[in-house]
């Protein structure tokens, strides 16, 4: 009998792991992509320097939170959202708005997507 409440303590915590985890992913991408889409506001205002200054600051947290992300989730998808960076902050740096916004949306769709595959949805169960 006390292996099986072992065994149950073990679910228990490998379970609150699990969501603490997607809370984590959740709480970090929704905030950069809170960030993103205040840049984007900033480069349809014409401020081109404020937006690419606050995209960097996101990028920077992206990059502090690097082993998190490539400890916890496929490497092709943080693969992909490191590109989406780049490719943004270029457009930024040539202050194309039809390319930046384009990219700037496919980033923050990425974003969304990295952290509802951490979400414990049915669809991510089956």
């Amino acid at each position: 009998m006390k292996r099986l409440w072992i065994a149950a303590a073990l679910l228990l915590v490998l379970l609150g792991a699990s969501l603490t985890n997607a809370w984590y992913a959740q709480k970090l991408t929704g905030d950069m992509r809170e960030g993103l889409r205040q840049a984007q506001t900033l480069a349809e205002q014409d401020d081109w320097p404020r937006a690419e200054a606050l995209t960097r600051q996101i990028y920077e947290d992206w990059q502090e939170h690097h082993f998190y992300f490539h400890t916890t989730m496929r490497h092709s998808d943080t693969d992909q959202v490191l590109r989406g960076f780049r490719t943004v902050l270029e457009y930024l740096k040539l202050q194309e708005p039809d390319q930046y916004n384009a990219a700037n949306a496919d980033l923050m769709a990425q974003l969304e997507l990295l952290a509802e595959m951490e979400q414990p949805t049915a669809v991510n169960v089956l």
